[in-house]
């Protein structure tokens, strides 16, 4: 057990009991457990008839100890969901503290929704590792109690709600930054593939404040000009997982958004642009094949963006270069 986190689990097992106390709803159960690979956390289950369950955990990984406190309800309460994600922060000791929507592994994802019933989630985190050993137990106790007592107040609304602090973060992290943290999670999780990690890296990078950046950068499809912006997927030119920075895996000249199937040819590496903007085709794909993909073999990015836009140049030689694409005036 890494350092500091003997005696988080050990607080954290005191402070479970009794949670399922602070709800009305009867026969339901807070406990310390640990998961199947032995992270311990609190769950709460089914506390009120919105909420799937209320979870809170040490984050994995070394470095600081931060507990990631998470509620996961029906997506049907919109209203209320809206009310966690949108409406007054967390805070604690006075300190707002930072959301964001909480995303489960597949495998988690599939026990939530085992009922049969779609969850949203919302989680905040706060660094516990320097918190003095005499206050420690009392600390994360009444850190769990508060939490609960938040997610109660926010669900059920009204006067509960109208009570809650008002504190708002002095300076709110970028977006681009919360995205980036919630990412570099997504990497460090060792329950998943490296093929579930990258499907979760697209939905992740679909839900944030990139895509809409692309959006109002290129108006529709880079190639086809489609306004059809809901099916469109927000697509790295340089792949995220071989960025160097986060500048450049957040950098509006290193996306394109794409149609699903030129999405899925340029991300296996089975086609590419030069730097004028035409297709380059990968030679594991014949030109005459394109059309089973229902793509024209002569397409190319439109130039209306690209000649604005001449960072856009260098990401499109790296990923010629990551997969073997030569321009056809190399050839």
């Amino acid at each position: 057990m890494r350092e500091g986190l003997d005696r988080v689990v050990d607080a954290l097992r005191l402070a479970a009991a009794g949670l399922d106390q602070l709800f009305e709803r009867k026969g339901i159960k807070s406990h310390m457990m640990p998961n199947p690979d032995g992270h311990p956390w609190i769950r709460v289950m089914h506390p009120m008839d919105e909420v799937r369950f209320i979870g809170i955990t040490p984050n994995r990984g070394d470095g600081p100890i931060y507990l990631k406190l998470r509620v996961f309800l029906y997506e049907q309460y919109k209203d209320e969901f809206d009310r966690l994600l949108l409406g007054k922060f967390f805070s604690f000791e006075g300190m707002a503290l930072q959301r964001n929507p909480a995303y489960p592994s597949p495998s988690w994802l599939r026990y939530l929704e085992d009922e049969g019933r779609p969850v949203v989630g919302y989680e905040t985190t706060i660094n516990v590792s320097a918190w003095p050993n005499e206050s420690f137990h009392a600390r994360i106790r009444s850190l769990c109690e508060k939490f609960c007592q938040f997610a109660r107040a926010a669900v059920t609304g009204g006067a509960e709600y109208d009570a809650l602090p008002d504190t708002r973060p002095s300076k709110p992290a970028p977006a681009w930054l919360r995205d980036e943290a919630a990412l570099e999670e997504l990497q460090g999780n060792h329950d998943l593939g490296e093929s579930e990690i990258l499907a979760l890296v697209k939905i992740r990078i679909g839900q944030s404040d990139y895509r809409q950046k692309l959006i109002q950068r290129w108006g529709g499809c880079s190639v086809t000009g489609c306004k059809l912006t809901e099916f469109l997927i927000a697509s790295h030119i340089h792949a995220w997982g071989k960025c160097a920075s986060a500048d450049e895996r957040w950098d509006p000249d290193n996306g394109l958004l794409l149609t699903p199937s030129l999405d899925k040819l340029f991300d296996r590496g089975l086609i590419g642009f030069d730097d004028n903007g035409n297709v380059v085709i990968h030679p594991h794909l014949a030109r005459g094949q394109m059309h089973h993909f229902g793509v024209d073999q002569n397409i190319r990015l439109r130039r209306d963006v690209l000649n604005k836009h001449l960072g856009i140049m260098k990401y499109l030689k790296l990923h010629r270069e990551a997969n073997g694409l030569a321009p056809l005036s190399a050839a």
